[in-house]
Formats: structure tokens, sequence, C-alpha cells
């Protein structure tokens, strides 16, 4: 079985489904914090499998799961947090503006689809 990868449009839809059944686990259970930072990075780490971006899924895991770690510690972070979140943000935008320029979003099931319709006579 080969893996398949999924359009940026079918992969956002999937992880915002899981973002809100994540929000509705929270809900129920009280656990906010770190149940948030929980939440985003399950939310993140699908989006990213399913569009194989193996590197920023490296940085979000670390970033997001060494947070939830040092909340789970009862470190003194007020300072560290902020940065480490700020620092994230930054990395984010910059790798959407200037990485991920180049990355065509196009469905390649459609694709194939449209190939396949062409070369039929």
């Amino acid at each position: 079985m080969s893996s398949m990868i999924f359009s940026k449009r079918k992969a956002d839809g999937i992880s915002n489904g899981i973002f809100l059944i994540g929000i509705g686990i929270l809900l129920f259970t009280g656990v906010w914090w770190p149940g948030i930072l929980l939440v985003l990075w399950v939310t993140l780490a699908v989006r990213q499998t399913l569009t194989h971006r193996w590197y920023d899924l490296l940085i979000s895991s670390i970033l997001l799961l060494g947070l939830v770690a040092i909340s789970l510690i009862n470190f003194e972070w007020s300072v560290i947090i902020p940065i480490l979140l700020i620092l994230g943000g930054i990395y984010i935008i910059f790798h959407e503006y200037c990485v991920a320029e180049g990355i065509d979003e196009e469905d390649p099931i459609e694709e194939t689809s449209r190939e396949i319709e062409d070369e039929s006579p």
C-alpha cells in the first residue's frame, strides 16, 4: 500500500474536525491546561502527517510536547512559555511565507483523474 498525500484542503478539514473533537473532550473533562496544548499538537500532527510535512511535524512536536512536559513538572515558566510560543509563531509564519510558497496545493487524486481523462481517446 503506497502512502497517500492528501491535499491541503482535505488535511485541513480532517485536522479541524479533530480539533473540534479535542475541544469537546476538554469541555467534558475540564482539564484545559495542558489539555489545550495536546489538542493543538494532535491537530497539527495530523495535518502535517497527512501532507507529509515531516520536518514541521518534528518541530511542532518538540515545541508542544516540550510545553506539556514543562507544565507537568510544575516548572516556573512565566518567561519561557511566552518566548517559546512567540518563536513557534514566527517559525510558522516564516515557513508558510517563504518555504511553502512553491508547494502545489492541487489534490493528487483529482490531478490523476484529469491525466487519465486526457489520455483516453
